[in-house]
């Protein structure tokens, strides 16, 4: 199914999202459409053309566009101020006459003069757009906030023309300048809710060192690269695109992609990555992937996906958002109607009409989830933690079980000797020795093993043959060797433990020694282990390796559920069997066999291995969330975060429902008037939006 995302302008509140969303989905070949209201970003699954949305979102009263490739991440937010400074300077001569002792008396026409740009010109946005909807018989924000400062400067016109003492134009261009510097704190608040964003497209230098054909250096646009050129990049400098070193050793630092602080050290051969920064020497690159390809680009993707997406809890506020405004403008009018019936008149009953449509504040309600969403994926992707569909970080913050694979993920997958025993008359040097000279060219695990175990020289190997599923077999100084299993050597081995994998060294004359390899716990395991038991998750270890190497490891670490020797699909069952119980389940592993079971999960998480080599390619994919980092403290952070998210978003909500539960009801008595009626209202409303872009900001921290 194909997927697109576009910007939409016009939208103010959670009742515009509502709109947008169902014009969308009622586009023929259109499947699914998801509006996130603090990006100002639509997501649509379909095979309509643009052209055809772009007529229906019209029809709705919005504009949908399309986003170039260099469009900024977050909006230009100069004519707003320009609108806020003009509505605030032609107000504050009225409000200042207001102040007691001052003694100013303003003439009506000045009032109606430096009131109307106000209303009509700075506001004009507000009916602008309340009027598009009006045509659709729609409602919003604007619809609320362009009948109370139309009303509220109505009934000035009307006081001026009867010559009253006191006309009320401060209160609707007070109205309009509260609620265009609300907007205006709002939007920049919102603007910071991606600086992550913005970060990881700003690593990238816009220029690079293209070493050309003849030796010279000459000075590129990145953009001008292309895969299989070469480029120098200086101490101190950015890399420019991915690549991988030619010749130069130095460190490189790639904490903005992994969040690790310490410098990597990089040499010929060594992985590359876009944005990250060279420092004590330079190195010479050729290039493998540049643009959209690279990974900094894909991060990037990723985190803006992610950000645009919407997770269940914005359910709740959408469904209420329907509803929202239509409600507002008919408890508005029964306000009115009331306070007309008590004989108050239209001159009493208009102020707390106007008071409740303006402190009613969906705006508020529709922020509240997608901001804190915004906010807490970038805090994510600043730790090395990419989430790529906001569902998978609440379920994070959710889940009752949490389930990881053994080996690459609970240890460090790389087995290490435990042990050689001598079975003959040599030395457990010499044993070492020839195994290693057999295993030199092979990049098999257990190979890997041997050759970080012994350190000395290795001899000259003639006659080498592997024999797949069993060992190898070569001359070694003119004696014929070989290595592997029990039963590819045909010889019993003597009584080792359990827990480690052994290999067998034998000659013409039998066995000569065993030599014993065993994985390792991670060395941060057993402290993530107990701090996710003391967050009160249920722990889990499910592996296709041996029962008894797998208990181990459980043990050491303090699992105690553990279910061993199960093939990828068993894996996927035991997920699946959890779930069936009502657990949310979380499962972190790092292989192919692991991708059926990340799929299954509520939540799953791909373990990496640092930038430019981000685990397995199938876990990645299968996975929600993408660990940069190695090791387990990537987890803890990820499910700390998303913890701290959650909370934020029922905060949030909290505040969203309760501000209206509280401030409508007062609005409709009358009870706001001795405070400034219409005026306040617009602060309180302006207010109510920053409060939950501000709560949101703090999971920065």
């Amino acid at each position: 199914m194909n997927q697109q995302t576009y910007i939409v302008s016009g939208m103010t509140c959670a009742a515009c999202v509502r709109h947008v969303e169902k014009a969308l989905a009622s586009t023929p070949g259109i499947s699914s459409a998801s509006v996130n209201l603090a990006t100002s970003r639509v997501t649509v699954e379909g095979t309509a053309s643009f052209e055809e949305l772009a007529l229906r979102v019209e029809d709705a009263g919005y504009r949908l566009g399309q986003i170039e490739p260099e469009a900024p991440v977050s909006e230009d937010l100069g004519p707003a101020q320009r609108r806020m400074i003009l509505a605030l300077v032609l107000t504050a001569p009225m409000l200042a006459a207001m102040i007691p002792g001052i003694g100013w008396r303003i003439p009506g026409w000045l009032q109606a003069a430096l009131a109307t740009p106000v209303v009509f010109g700075a506001g004009l946005g507000f009916f602008k757009r309340a009027g598009r909807q009006a045509l659709h018989f729609r409602a919003s924000m604007d619809t609320l906030i362009a009948l109370g400062s139309g009303i509220a400067w109505a009934f000035a016109i009307s006081e001026w023309w009867r010559g009253a003492h006191h006309l009320s134009f401060e209160t609707a261009s007070a109205l309009v300048a509260f609620l265009l510097t609300g907007k205006y704190l709002e939007a920049r608040a919102r603007s910071r809710a991606t600086d992550a964003l913005k970060a990881l497209l700003s690593l990238a230098p816009p220029t690079a060192l293209r070493i050309q054909i003849d030796g010279t250096l000459l000075e590129v646009p990145v953009s001008a690269l292309q895969p299989g050129d070469r480029t120098r990049v200086l101490p101190g400098q950015a890399v420019p695109a991915d690549g991988c070193v030619i010749t130069g050793r130095a460190e490189v630092d790639e904490s903005m992609l992994t969040g690790e602080p310490m410098p990597v050290p990089k040499g010929p051969g060594d992985a590359l990555v876009a944005g990250t920064v060279v420092h004590g020497s330079a190195l010479e690159q050729e290039i493998q992937a540049v643009g959209a390809d690279t990974q900094l680009a894909r991060m990037a993707a990723l985190v803006a996906q992610a950000q645009g997406s919407k997770p269940p809890a914005q359910d709740l506020a959408d469904r209420i958002s329907a509803v929202f405004v239509p409600i507002i403008l008919l408890l508005a009018l029964a306000t009115w109607a009331g306070w007309w019936w008590l004989g108050g008149g239209f001159e009493h009953a208009w102020r707390p009409a106007v008071t409740l449509l303006v402190i009613a504040c969906p705006c508020a309600l529709g922020l509240a989830t997608p901001v804190a969403v915004m906010v807490g994926l970038g805090a994510a992707a600043r730790k090395g933690i990419l989430v790529r569909d906001a569902s998978a970080l609440e379920a994070l913050g959710q889940a009752t079980d949490l389930v990881f694979d053994k080996t690459g993920t609970l240890t460090e997958g790389r087995p290490r000797l435990k042990r050689v025993i001598s079975c003959g008359d040599r030395t457990e040097a010499e044993l070492l020795r020839v195994a290693a000279s057999l295993e030199r060219d092979s990049e098999h695990p257990i190979a890997r093993g041997i050759h970080a175990a012994y350190l000395g020289e290795i001899s000259a190997v003639d006659g080498f043959r592997a024999h797949p599923g069993g060992g190898i077999t070569g001359m070694v100084n003119g004696r014929f060797w070989r290595l592997g299993s029990e039963a590819f050597l045909n010889i019993p081995f003597p009584a080792l433990d359990e827990d480690g994998i052994s290999v067998g060294l034998a000659d013409e004359g039998g066995l000569q020694g065993v030599i014993t390899l065993g994985d390792q716990l991670r060395e941060e395991a057993t402290r993530v282990v107990g701090e996710l038991q003391r967050q009160g998750l249920k722990l889990h270890l499910l592996t296709g390796d041996r029962q008894a190497p797998a208990r181990v490891m459980a043990v050491a670490a303090g699992i105690s559920e553990v279910i061993a020797e199960v093939r990828p699909e068993g894996k996927q069952a035991q997920v699946k069997a959890l779930q069936a119980h009502g657990s949310v389940v979380g499962f972190v592993g790092d292989g192919v066999n692991d991708a059926p079971a990340l799929a299954q999960a509520d939540c799953g998480i791909a373990m990496g291995s640092g930038a430019g080599q981000q685990g397995t390619g199938a876990a990645m994919a299968a996975a929600l969330i993408v660990l940069l980092r190695p090791g387990l403290e990537p987890v803890l952070e990820a499910r700390e975060l998303a913890l701290r998210t959650r909370r934020v978003i029922r905060q949030n909500l909290a505040w969203a429902f309760g501000y209206n539960l509280v401030l409508v009801p007062l609005a409709a008595f009358g009870q706001l008037e001795r405070f400034g009626g219409p005026m306040l209202a617009g602060v309180a409303m302006g207010l109510s939006s920053l409060t939950v872009v501000l709560n949101a900001l703090r999971l920065r921290r």
